[in-house]
């Protein structure tokens, strides 16, 4: 009876180990338990912050490229025509001495800068020709540039000859901002090189301040072209002339400053190539 009971008890140790064994995965003489789970692992979503913060980096400075790219765009096409416009409705309400003859230097400066090209005869970026962005293609030099050349001649003059001095630095700072965005698309978009429009914003400036102390003078001293602007070309009595005289700078600007000869030129070519 005794022999009987302790092998039932062996037995049931035996079972009971393997058992246990099997539960926890333990080892049993040297034995393996290998437990399968019924449930699928359940996959942990993780926020990965610093991938997140980077793509937002990325997409808000894809826009912000974007934007500025857009702006540049704007302000350098439409530079020549919104400075000319401008400095015309300036002459317009003034009519005085002195506007006109900052505005006869302008043109003086931009008849300049077209001789200029002519001697130095400075090919433009070899980009131009292959780009599908400017339609009318300058046949003409890049260097020095005449955009470059006609901001900062009318920039520095305006500034000088014209604002008051307790508003000149916020001024010159809102110029400065505006010719550096229309002369960053001159280059973006290869219609002239860094070096084309340095150059012309130098030459400008040069012209500017000559054209300020020879030709306007100063407060003690008139000037050659301002004396002779106020004996000849304005009323004695008004100092101002007449609305009628406006003519004669719209034409100017339209043969200096308008393209005209790079449009007759092309329309030249165009004419060849029909017959």
């Amino acid at each position: 009876m005794r022999k009987t009971t302790t092998n039932f008890l062996l037995i049931l140790t035996a079972l009971g180990t393997s058992s246990i064994d099997s539960f926890v995965g333990g080892r049993v003489g040297g034995g393996r338990a290998t437990i399968k789970s019924t449930t699928k692992p359940r996959k942990i979503s993780t926020f990965n912050s610093s991938s997140s913060m980077t793509s937002s980096i990325k997409m808000s400075t894809k826009e912000e490229s974007t934007i500025l790219h857009q702006v540049t765009t704007k302000v350098g096409k439409s530079a020549s025509t919104l400075v000319s416009v401008s400095f015309f409705l300036l002459l317009a309400y003034q009519r005085d001495a002195i506007i006109l003859t900052l505005w006869i230097g302008s043109i003086l400066n931009a008849i300049a800068s077209k001789v200029a090209k002519k001697l130095l005869n400075h090919e433009r970026p070899a980009e131009l020709q292959d780009s599908d962005k400017i339609k009318l293609k300058p046949s003409d030099g890049g260097m020095p540039s005449s955009h470059a050349m006609s901001l900062s001649f009318i920039g520095t003059s305006i500034l000088g000859g014209f604002i008051p001095a307790e508003y000149r630095l916020v001024s010159g700072i809102a110029m400065a901002i505006y010719a550096a965005i229309a002369l960053r698309y001159r280059v973006r978009d290869h219609l002239h090189t860094v070096d084309q429009v340095a150059v012309g914003v130098v030459l400008g400036l040069v012209n500017a301040l000559a054209w300020l102390h020879f030709a306007v003078g100063s407060s003690e001293n008139t000037g050659a072209i301002l004396s002779y602007v106020q004996k000849n070309w304005v009323s004695l009595e008004t100092g101002l002339f007449p609305y009628s005289a406006l003519s004669i700078p719209i034409v100017v600007g339209i043969l200096v400053v308008g393209s005209f000869e790079r449009r007759i030129v092309l329309w030249v070519k165009n004419k060849s190539k029909e017959e």
